[in-house]
């Protein structure tokens, strides 16, 4: 096991310690807490649109943030304070800086719940947050024991899917959308980095219906070496938080819980001789192929009329159009060829010749 690994694992606690926190011990309960966490990771992420931080900056306060409440209680600390303190840490974690007076402008208006809101350095909220991270920062390393190595999910992801060979758009979104959604969650305190990201790999492949092949005989899960039941028990998790989210609407439950024993091992592997259904392209592939036989078959169906019949059947319309022209009391030149079927105008009869011999006929006049 790694250093890092070793940092990581005090972090660590079981759901049955989660029960026992200082917060819950101070009379707060564990779904109120629960929300609580997720209001200050909000806030964390409400600031980050506005300084326009990358996502593995926001985890990374995250993650400070839920460490915190492990060592103290939240009536003695709002999130809010806590959420700006830990990102402004987080800033220099991961060499994201922003400018200080940014950030506690970013806290004004993220406080506020109005992101429009034009803050200046005079006003009193900006000296009382500017005041409040300066002097909560260093209360925050202390709490979490100056401890900033921090191995986020979304590398560890990343490489899972190379080392498994399959690195779709869809799959990697989806998985990258699981651990953005674990961040508002205690899953970091029960659960290493790398399960999560089996976890959000394996969801993801739910999803998308994905299954990894095996390498020498061995699951994708014993390839990257996690437990399949850890996996499965972190899908948990999160299905039973989103289930008990009261802004989750209703749409549904996101994450379905999975069975920890039985078929839906196997769900996500792609045995080496599995003959039972074709692969997904095969299968996508075959679908196009009858779908566009199908419309090729209505081309030629189309093409059996003649052109006799073509024509025949725009002379008609054509004829239609200007008896409903001529009806509506418009008029119509005579000279107009575009009606076919219509007889033309007799031409006008050509001048009569004169008599050679000079004589004028009846009626005549000389010039």
């Amino acid at each position: 096991m790694s250093e890092r690994q070793n940092l990581e694992s005090q972090w660590i606690f079981t759901e049955e310690e989660l029960l026992r926190t200082p917060s819950v011990l101070d009379g707060i309960t564990p779904e109120v807490e629960r929300e609580q966490r997720g209001k200050g990771c909000n806030f964390i992420l409400q600031m980050g649109i506005q300084l326009k931080l990358p996502q593995l900056t926001l985890a990374t306060a995250s993650v400070f943030l839920h460490r915190f409440y492990m060592q103290n209680s939240l009536k003695k600390h709002h999130y809010y304070e806590t959420a700006a303190t830990a990102l402004f840490v987080a800033t220099k974690v991961e060499e994201n800086m922003r400018k200080f007076g940014e950030l506690v402008a970013a806290c004004v208006r993220a406080a506020q719940k109005n992101h429009s809101l034009e803050v200046h350095r005079d006003d009193k909220e900006f000296w009382k947050w500017k005041d409040c991270i300066l002097t909560k920062e260093d209360y925050l390393l202390e709490s979490i024991c100056f401890d900033l190595s921090i191995e986020a999910p979304y590398n560890l992801l990343l490489q899972y899917t190379n080392k498994l060979g399959v690195q779709t758009r869809q799959l990697i979104r989806t998985a990258w959308t699981f651990i953005n959604d674990s961040t508002l969650t205690m899953l970091c305190l029960l659960y290493p980095s790398k399960t999560i990201a089996a976890a959000a790999l394996y969801c993801a492949a739910k999803h998308c219906g994905t299954e990894f092949p095996d390498q020498d005989g061995k699951p994708w899960w014993e390839v990257i070496g996690v437990l399949i039941k850890d996996i499965k028990r972190a899908c948990n998790y999160m299905a039973m938080v989103y289930e008990k989210n009261p802004l989750r609407g209703e749409d549904g439950v996101r994450y379905v819980a999975t069975p920890e024993n039985g078929a839906e091992t196997t769900r996500t592997r792609a045995r080496a001789v599995n003959g039972s259904s074709p692969p997904a392209e095969s299968v996508s592939r075959s679908g196009t192929q009858s779908r566009s036989g199908s419309e090729g078959g209505k081309r030629t169906r189309d093409q059996t009329r003649t052109d006799e019949e073509i024509s025949e059947e725009a002379v008609k319309k054509k004829l239609k159009l200007h008896e409903e022209t001529v009806g509506n009391g418009v008029e119509v030149p005579e000279n107009d060829s575009s009606i076919r079927g219509r007889e033309k105008a007799p031409p006008p009869p050509p001048p009569p010749e004169k008599p050679e011999n000079g004589e004028l006929e009846e009626g005549e006049v000389d010039d």
